[in-house]
């Protein structure tokens, strides 16, 4: 069941694209539709491509150490896709 965390913006993303296409082609395809479908589906891949966890790049750790040891506030975030 990991899966579900890793993925859950996509498959929910998914579960909306094909409810909203039965909604909206029940009484046939019409422009207005597909211009709305396309909409969604573009608008979900650039939340994707916004949202997605990435490695920050921050990956000198002596900075950070310099920065703890310092008495500056740092913020660490650690995450695994596991």
């Amino acid at each position: 069941m990991e899966w579900i965390n890793q993925y859950s913006f996509l498959l929910v993303g998914a579960f909306v694209l094909v409810a909203l296409s039965v909604v909206l082609f029940r009484d046939g395809i019409r422009q207005n539709d597909l211009v709305a479908l396309g909409s969604l589906v573009l608008g979900l891949a650039l939340a994707y491509m916004l949202f997605r966890p990435s490695a920050s790049g921050e990956g000198d750790p002596t900075q950070r150490l310099d920065g703890i040891g310092g008495g500056t506030p740092v913020l660490l975030e650690l995450q695994s896709p596991y």
